[in-house]
């Protein structure tokens, strides 16, 4: 018995469905894989992005700022150092001011002391044995304490101030009822004051009395013994 004859359209809408089949696969396979793009390395941009590059201009910005923070920090500082200057030389001037009123206040205490304590010069002087001891100076800017030690004809000298605070150190000689002394002031805790004195021994060895010596300036002064 012969076999039924297959049409030419049979055959050939199997091969439409075929080829439908495959274009179908293709596309799936193509969507799949993102093109046909085999590459292992993720789509995902890379963690490490490029730092942005900063222009010329604004690393010009840049230094052009710090220039003037630095600057800033200069001017202040010069501005601190000269409100420093004014302030010494506002304290100077008050002292000066106070020297010239202390210097008037001593020259007369020590007129009044010429005419009642001072022997005259008929008088014979007693020459102190020894002059080791506390003696007392005071002025318009209150009492200091001169301490004394003598070692024969030399003495040595430290001076404090009506709280305790040691402000001057020197030396001196006794020349007969004469005595010279020499120290050094501490003066407003920056530089040092040297200062002078002649002085004489009364006829009872417990005044000393005279003129004191300080950049030119010519000061009476009188120390009495404790």
């Amino acid at each position: 018995m012969n076999e039924p004859h297959k049409s030419f359209f049979q055959t050939f809408t199997g091969i439409l469905t075929a080829i439908t089949s495959l274009i179908i696969a293709l596309t799936g396979l193509y969507a799949a894989t993102g093109g046909f793009n085999f590459n292992t390395q993720s789509a995902h941009p890379s963690s490490n992005t490029k730092k942005p590059v900063v222009s010329a201009s604004e690393q010009d910005h840049q230094k052009q700022l710090q220039a003037l923070k630095r600057q800033k920090q200069i001017d202040d500082l010069r501005i601190a150092q000269q409100k420093k200057t004014l302030l010494a030389e506002q304290e100077l001037a008050a002292l000066r001011a106070k020297n010239a009123k202390l210097n008037q206040d001593i020259s007369h205490q020590s007129n009044v002391f010429a005419e009642t304590v001072v022997p005259d010069e008929s008088s014979q002087y007693h020459v102190a044995s020894n002059l080791s001891g506390r003696w007392h100076y005071t002025n318009a800017a209150g009492t200091y304490i001169f301490v004394l030690e003598q070692h024969g004809s030399k003495l040595f000298l430290q001076e404090y101030d009506s709280y305790g605070n040691n402000v001057g150190n020197g030396s001196g000689v006794i020349q007969g009822t004469e005595v010279l002394l020499n120290w050094m002031e501490t003066y407003l805790f920056v530089m040092s004051l040297e200062l002078e004195a002649e002085l004489q021994i009364n006829s009872q060895g417990n005044v000393l009395i005279g003129n004191m010596f300080a950049e030119g300036n010519t000061v009476p002064i009188a120390l009495y013994r404790q």
